[in-house]
């Protein structure tokens, strides 16, 4: 019985892994143009868009509806259709939106699961499909939004920000954009780039470029954060965090503690502070008390992406020790862009022997113990409670 409900549950996992495969396939079956419309909103806008919806299965039934904020002003010739075809949403917007920005409606096409009156419960995914209908809906004065990127580089290599500033305003605004850039953790100002004065027009988006000249900058993280001061209030703002990369690799943790037996592992966790891969990295590790080295191994090689973080490994016989604090000289050797370089570090470890088994037993056996003199104690408590004073059970009230 065992061996059959065994071989059930494994042929119940592969028959769903089966179908949802087989759900991911039909993922492109199903589609919808055009994907993306986008209108400026005016009042009382009025539009109507036909869709066009495929899909593989002649038979399959399709139901249409919408989604969204504004999806109330939305309605349509069909709300079903088989095996794809076209219908049309059209768009009836009021005569005044109080939010402003961008607006979005999702015209939703859906694939309707058959289901089985006699089937207690089945298993099936539904294939949904969305177009976008983007609402542009404009302040009635001046408003500024804007966006703010960067990218990692190493030393001595240029910072590009690209600055992105949509007016979502009915007025057309003059203003001049900077960026500053300020060191990390200590939020310090080191420099300031300033854009030239432009016109920024009702419903217009711009993209700026900059570049920063990291010569004369230290290895290290930076925040950029972008301000445009257009007469309002409040600024608009927007930053952005960046680093400038050396070729280094910092030692992040070790292994602090070694149980004395046999061969054992020792790890070193390493970071890249490089924004270029580095080729390989491995350590040579020796483990020395005040008059000769004991023990002395390399870790296993490894390749690091930009900035990665990794554990290396070594393995080491621990025989030749006893308890107590040693140290261990780690180096670091790794190649970057055709360099070589080196790092050491010396740390403290601790070797200490393996604890007897039979003192685990102990303390399992104790605990076990006390857990059962708590159970026991909590029942005669109990038992205390229902039972009256001479010993018959209460009477249950009506």
């Amino acid at each position: 019985m065992l061996i059959k409900k065994e071989v059930k549950k494994i042929f119940g996992v592969f028959f769903i892994f089966v179908i949802v495969l087989f759900s991911i396939y039909k993922v492109s079956a199903l589609g919808i143009i055009p994907a993306i419309v986008e209108e400026e909103f005016s009042p009382g806008l009025e539009k109507t868009i036909i869709y066009k919806i495929t899909e593989k299965d002649p038979n399959k039934e399709i139901k249409i509806y919408a989604e969204g904020e504004l999806a109330q002003y939305v309605s349509f010739d069909k709300q079903k259709l088989i095996g794809g075809g076209k219908f049309s949403a059209t768009l009836k917007l009021p005569e005044e939106i109080k939010k402003f920005g961008r607006q979005r409606i999702f015209i939703v096409a859906e694939e309707v699961i058959e289901q089985d009156e006699e089937v207690v419960s089945t298993v099936g995914t539904s294939v949904t499909i969305k177009g976008i209908i983007d609402i542009n809906v404009p302040y009635s004065g001046k408003y500024l939004e804007i966006f703010l990127k960067s990218n990692d580089v190493n030393v001595g290599e240029p910072v590009n920000f690209e600055l992105e500033i949509v007016s979502w305003g009915k007025e057309d605004v003059i203003a001049a954009p900077k960026i500053e850039i300020f060191s990390l953790p200590e939020q310090k100002l080191i420099e300031t780039l300033q854009f030239k004065e432009r016109e920024i027009k009702s419903r217009e988006t711009i993209q700026l470029e900059k570049t920063l000249d990291t010569a004369d900058y230290n290895a290290g993280n930076y925040r950029a954060i972008a301000i445009l001061d257009y007469g309002e209030d409040e600024p608009a703002k927007a930053e952005s965090d960046f680093r400038i990369g050396e070729l280094v690799i910092d030692i992040i943790d070790y292994t602090k503690q070694i149980i004395i037996k046999d061969f054992q592992s020792f790890n070193i966790e390493i970071e890249s502070k490089w924004n270029d891969k580095i080729d390989g990295v491995y350590a040579e590790v020796f483990i020395f008390d005040e008059s000769k080295i004991l023990a002395d191994f390399k870790t296993s090689s490894a390749e690091l992406i930009p900035w990665e973080r990794k554990n290396i490994t070594g393995f080491f016989d621990t025989n030749n020790f006893e308890e107590g604090f040693y140290n261990a000289n780690m180096t670091l050797i790794y190649y970057g862009k055709d360099v070589g370089k080196s790092a050491s570090k010396i740390v403290e470890v601790e070797f200490i022997k393996e604890k007897p088994k039979i003192l685990l037993i102990i303390v399992v056996i104790l605990a076990g113990f006390v857990i059962l003199l708590l159970l026991l104690i909590i029942t005669w408590i109990l038992i205390k409670k229902y039972l009256k004073k001479d010993g018959k059970p209460k009477k249950s009230k009506k």
